[in-house]
């Protein structure tokens, strides 16, 4: 199998129209929902108890937005234990990366040169869920964004596929949550094409106090 930047360029990887409708369909539903969803990166379980006067029901947040909340939280804790000082790990989109969800937490992403044009590419933390363990480990690692991912990145917010941060030090932060389906083959006018798949894409912004 070709390697990762050469297969995203040989899928017409900026071409929506190339894109399957399902996928499409729910990029459109993503831009409806609106922005990120906004999470505090010094969270702690019972804060939500805690803050309220003992007169009043504690407000708790929606499903999605405390389980993004505690995997935020954990990824961020598990980034914070790591050697820092390390290089970065080339990683492709393969079946290891396949099904778990998985929290990208981005120091740069830019546009680089690939074999037929220039694609996305992000340098940062990569987190990946393991729930044989119901644990999170990260690495300091850099991978493309197949169109499948950047075009979803895109619809929150273009400035993200053209960004620098310090994900440990910076009062706000933003992470992608995703999981990746693997390759999917569709028809297209000349032809079968083959794309990466993602699915469940959301953008975290992350808030840490001065």
């Amino acid at each position: 199998m070709k390697d990762d930047d050469s297969l995203e360029e040989d899928t017409l990887a900026y071409d929506s129209s190339t894109i399957p409708f399902d996928e499409k369909d729910e990029m459109l539903l993503r831009e409806m929902q609106g922005g990120a969803i906004v999470v505090d990166l010094g969270w702690f379980p019972e804060q939500y108890v805690d803050l309220q006067p003992e007169e009043e029901e504690p407000v708790i947040p929606t499903q999605e937005i405390f389980d993004c909340q505690v995997m935020a939280c954990e990824c961020m804790s598990e980034i914070e234990s790591m050697d820092d000082e390390s290089g970065y790990e080339k990683m492709s989109w393969d079946q290891e990366m396949a099904y778990p969800t998985v929290m990208l937490v981005p120091i740069e992403i830019h546009m680089v040169q690939g074999p037929t044009g220039n694609y996305p590419r992000f340098w940062g933390y990569i987190c990946q869920y393991y729930p044989e363990a119901e644990c999170w480990g990260a690495k300091k690692a850099t991978i493309s964004l197949p169109s499948g991912l950047s075009k979803r990145i895109a619809a929150f917010s273009e400035d993200m596929l053209n960004m620098k941060v310090d994900p440990l030090e910076d009062l706000k932060i933003q992470m992608i949550l995703t999981t990746y389906h693997g390759l999917e083959e569709f028809e297209i006018k000349d032809g079968k094409r083959k794309a990466h798949k993602f699915w469940n894409t959301r953008i975290i912004e992350g808030h840490r106090s001065p």
